[in-house]
């Protein structure tokens, strides 16, 4: 396990230096390309000869709070971290970036991309229907992103080549194939893995090149399938479910894993690698797309009709990794999230599953983390019993 956290160490440490890079790239003439979602191809940016940065942080209170004097609070705190960590200063990326791409999925995105507006940055918007069965749905996604090619092309004053993009494709299906290596050994007795390392892991290859993250992930894997189990044996097996674990949301996971939980899998829609996709490397490089990530990948939850799948998906990771428990994970003020997760609770009542829903608006502040903790143990000690 030690050579393991090296090389998660190495990582980290490789993400951080990321906005460095970044700035010292643009400074010699690159251009700067910072989005936010899936649904912005971020090997079309790469392809492009431009630096990509993922806008993914959250965990931070004041971040949130920053964006209270532009607009209602009633933001989830990830969407209003997307503003309020550059209003706060914190977001060096941002504020050098030749343009800003932010899908449009959801209200609460909508509302923090109208504040960067208000401040002047270049914005550009990637319209993503909810009504993702309709066909008209497919063919709006699939324009939206012709489009965006040709605004990436506009940034950097030159063509984007589709074989550029197509390697592009053939590395991130090689990452993702290297993590669903990784996860599958998750559903072991006892996983080689916590599930803390797991999606710091997705993070730092989300920041890293993909050449980079390959070498890492490949490595990894030859130390993780004959290591030990990262976890006290006979824990509780618990899955993580909601919209996003954000870079730096890190407290409650690791409070449930600190308290004897064992996190085997997750269901999460944002901030995390869709490693279970894989993107064809032939054809149309926009059809491709839309059809791994839009078409075929598992819905999130704004998405409509998606509920009665997205609960059938659940019930099959609890069956395939074998989970005592589910945590819903909950950004506070995510309206859609809060309503579907109230199905979701009498479908697990009924089903025989414990659930805990935990709320957050990133205030682990001392006061609240007590009882946060006390729930958490709580919960786990009833697993256990």
């Amino acid at each position: 396990m030690k050579d393991v956290q090296l090389i998660l160490g190495e990582l980290g440490k490789k993400a951080n230096a990321r906005t460095r890079e970044i700035m010292i790239a643009k400074r010699n003439g690159k251009k700067v390309v910072e989005y936010f979602g899936d649904f912005v191809p971020e090997q079309w940016i790469w392809a492009a000869g431009a630096e990509p940065y993922l806008i993914c942080k959250g965990g931070d209170p004041q971040a949130p709070e920053a964006t209270q004097q532009y607009m209602l609070r009633f933001m989830n705190p990830l969407s209003s971290s997307l503003a309020g960590n550059y209003l706060r200063g914190m977001d060096q990326v941002m504020e050098n970036a030749d343009t800003i791409v932010v899908q449009q999925h959801d209200g609460h995105y909508g509302r923090a991309t109208e504040i960067l507006e208000f401040k002047g940055l270049q914005v550009y918007k990637v319209g993503v229907p909810a009504d993702y069965t309709s066909g008209i749905s497919g063919g709006y996604y699939r324009n939206e992103l012709k489009e965006l090619r040709a605004h990436l092309e506009s940034v950097v004053g030159a063509p984007i080549n589709d074989d550029e993009i197509r390697k592009n494709y053939e590395k991130t299906n090689k990452i993702n194939a290297l993590l669903r290596r990784i996860n599958e050994m998750r559903k072991r007795e006892n996983p080689p893995i916590t599930f803390g390392d797991f999606i710091r892991l997705n993070h730092y290859t989300l920041r890293l090149d993909y050449d980079t993250s390959i070498e890492a992930l490949e490595r990894l894997c030859e130390l993780l399938e004959n290591a030990e189990g990262a976890y006290k044996s006979g824990s509780p097996r618990v899955l993580i479910m909601g919209r996003a674990v954000a870079e730096g949301d890190y407290s409650v996971p690791d409070l449930v894993e600190n308290s004897g939980g064992m996190i085997v899998t997750e269901f999460l829609d944002e901030c995390i690698r869709p490693y279970n996709c894989s993107i064809d490397t032939q054809g149309d490089v926009t059809e491709a797309y839309a059809k791994a990530i839009y078409d075929e990948k598992m819905p999130p939850c704004i998405f409509q009709p998606s509920w009665e799948k997205r609960y059938e998906h659940l019930l099959e990771l609890a069956k395939d990794y074998k989970v005592d428990g589910i945590i819903l994970y909950q950004l506070a003020f995510d309206e859609i999230y809060d309503m579907e997760f109230a199905t979701v609770q009498k479908h697990l009542d009924e089903a025989g599953i414990p659930a805990l829903k935990l709320e957050s608006s990133y205030e682990y502040q001392r006061e609240s983390m007590g009882p946060l903790t006390t729930r958490i143990e709580s919960y786990i000690e009833s697993l256990r019993r």
